[in-house]
């Protein structure tokens, strides 16, 4: 059954409507409200072009009534170019005439009550996805408690065996508990966004009232409610209580794929409500740096402290020695002049043991001077002549 109204093919909307009726084949509107969900009256609004298919329909619309393949995936890309062109037009092309607010407020409503609608499909295809996860989980540590008691109780070969399935049972709970917690956070955040779009909502209503005391003597018909989306049946499979693995595999990847287009369409929907992320800042921490310290790492440590108590001791012992040979050739040959090589020679030394003594640097450049200013100091005093010690003017 065609739709009863013409199809505006010079617009957006209108190509989009009429790749829908070429897709369908002519499929009675009564027929997709039953498959599909929504009433006929709004699969005729679908369908000729005046009221915008929402966009996971379309996807549904091309599954049902494409042979998996190459042309599956070809009409699901003209699909989705229609569609974004259709949404494109309707928020770009709406007239500024004399009620064209209290339109626009309409329109408005009209989207914040597809998007709870939508949202409220995400959230009930999470929670049918938690509600199918709980039993998995429950199976999988079962499978995972078995695994072990007969890893406990086996003899090498059974064991070796039993250690294979116990490595695949942890990585398949690893894998529930995944998907577990991203239906968690897909059904919080399609909570958000149902109150984020009821508020919307209500937003809009308050404007339209406001508009329509305005513009009483406007003539506008009222668009229809949406209905809800009705789920089928199939969609809400019931868990089994036995599940073997090929089962188990292609329920949990299939719960994997709906938990990615789910999460991409949140995504998208998000992106157009915060605003552009800052500059990602690089952690400090790396993973090189952040494990634990093995006992190799362990015992370097105990040899470089070692190092350090041990090392000091020959340096203070060069330093003194150097310092007293200086002191020595300074009453035997050159006098004062030794101060210079001891300038070149005991400084550095005395500094490095310093340094070796765990000095930090700074207070070791300073203490490290002064203390050789000192020795120079009293080796040029003791050069002076002195008078001997008892003699004195009376």
């Amino acid at each position: 059954m065609a739709p009863q109204r013409g199809i505006d093919e010079g617009t957006a909307g209108g190509q989009l409507a009429v790749f829908l009726v070429e897709l369908t084949r002519q499929t009675p509107v009564r027929e997709l409200s039953d498959r599909f969900g929504r009433s006929s009256s709004t699969w005729g609004n679908y369908l000729n072009g005046s009221t915008l298919i929402p966009r996971q329909l379309v996807g549904r619309l091309v599954e049902s009534f494409t042979p998996p393949g190459s042309t599956r995936n070809t009409k699901a890309v003209r699909g989705l170019e229609l569609w974004k062109a259709a949404e494109a037009e309707r928020r770009a092309g709406r007239s500024p005439s004399a009620g064209g607010e209290l339109v626009r407020g309409r329109q408005r409503r009209d989207d914040a009550l597809q998007q709870v609608v939508k949202y409220r499909a995400v959230a009930a295809n999470a929670e049918n996805h938690l509600a199918e996860l709980r039993p998995m989980l429950a199976h999988t540590q079962s499978r995972l408690e078995h695994a072990e008691l007969r890893l406990r109780l086996g003899d090498e070969r059974e064991r070796a065996r039993a250690e294979r399935r116990l490595g695949q049972a942890r990585e398949r709970l690893g894998r529930v508990r995944v998907q577990q917690e991203l239906a968690r956070r897909r059904r919080m955040t399609a909570e958000e966004q149902q109150e984020f779009w009821m508020a919307e909502v209500l937003s809009a209503q308050e404007e339209i009232s406001r508009l329509e005391r305005e513009v009483r003597d406007l003539v506008t018909v009222p668009p229809g409610p949406l209905e809800p989306v009705r789920r089928d049946a199939a969609d809400t499979p019931d868990a089994p209580d036995a599940v073997d693995d090929a089962d188990f595999e292609a329920r949990l990847e299939h719960i994997t794929a709906e938990g990615l287009e789910d999460a991409a369409l949140i995504e998208e929907d998000l992106q157009h409500l915060r605003p552009p992320p800052a500059d990602p800042v690089q952690p400090l921490s790396s993973p090189a740096l952040d494990k634990p310290a093995t006992s190799g790492d362990r015992r370097l440590g105990q040899t470089l402290a070692w190092r350090r108590l041990v090392l000091p001791l020959p340096l203070l012992g060069v330093t003194g020695f150097l310092y007293w040979a200086c002191q020595e050739a300074a009453f035997s040959r050159i006098g004062g002049w030794a101060v210079i090589p001891a300038t070149v020679l005991c400084l550095p030394v005395l500094y490095g043991s310093l340094r070796a003594t765990t000095v930090r640097k700074l207070p070791a450049r300073i203490a490290a001077p002064l203390l050789h200013i000192a020795w120079s100091t009293l080796l040029v005093l003791d050069q002076l002549p002195w008078p001997p010690p008892g003699t004195g003017t009376r």
